[in-house]
């Protein structure tokens, strides 16, 4: 039997936490800059519950606790749009984060 950290959360995770509320927040671990065409930096995602209590940090696999980081702002925000998300605000200095909540649907009559 393994034990789970609280803390933790892998990627099917995540997608379980923002259906019940919960809001990815980005964070810049790295300031970007710019590559050629390309923005580089190092962004990691943790989910924050609803009363803003619970944070869980987002982890590669379950097994290794290795936190998934994203090192690009193309990968960030193809990331976030496979979770499900319409926009991506994206912190560019070291220290900024921001939050990301799902759209709610619209309530049909």
């Amino acid at each position: 039997m393994t034990e789970e950290a609280p803390n933790v959360v892998t990627e099917d995770g995540l997608r379980k936490l923002l259906a019940l509320g919960y809001r990815a927040e980005v964070v810049c671990k790295e300031t970007g800059g710019k590559r050629h065409n390309t923005w580089t930096g190092n962004w990691i995602i943790r989910a924050v519950g609803p009363d803003n209590g619970a944070e869980k940090l987002l982890v590669t696999s379950r097994a290794y606790f290795k936190v998934r980081e994203f090192k690009t702002v193309v990968g960030l925000v193809s990331f976030l749009s496979d979770m499900g998300f319409t926009t991506a605000h994206v912190p560019l200095e070291a220290g900024g984060r921001v939050q990301h909540q799902l759209p709610t649907l619209p309530v049909e009559d």
